[in-house]
């Protein structure tokens, strides 16, 4: 009447399209991509610092809304928290002071 439920052999035979992946693997990937997303808002936020700070504020104002879109809760004084603390003190201020002329809020 009822029939048993297929095993994950069969269900991998029958999908090969899709793979199972241990939870350890599925954590990693987690923090790997996560990892990859800071970074990217590291280097938007430094793309908008060093634009405004070289003088051409329409390149800093395209690359602040770029950060925005990445990260909207994005502040300069939340920069500290994304940019963590391994990163020198006097760089990270001559980053938010970049970042404040490029028009990214408090």
């Amino acid at each position: 009447m009822f029939s048993a439920l297929p095993s994950r052999a069969d269900i991998a035979r029958r999908s090969r399209h899709v793979r199972l992946v241990p939870l350890a693997e599925v954590a990693h990937l987690s923090l790997h991509r996560r990892a990859l997303g800071c970074a990217i808002v590291i280097r938007a936020a430094r793309l908008a610092a060093i634009s405004a700070m070289a003088g051409r504020p329409e390149q800093a104002h395209k690359a602040v809304a770029r950060l925005r879109q990445l990260n909207p809760a994005l502040r300069v004084s939340t920069l500290k928290d994304v940019v963590g603390p391994y990163r020198r003190a006097e760089d990270i201020s001559r980053l938010e002071e970049g970042l404040r002329q490029a028009g990214l809020p408090e």
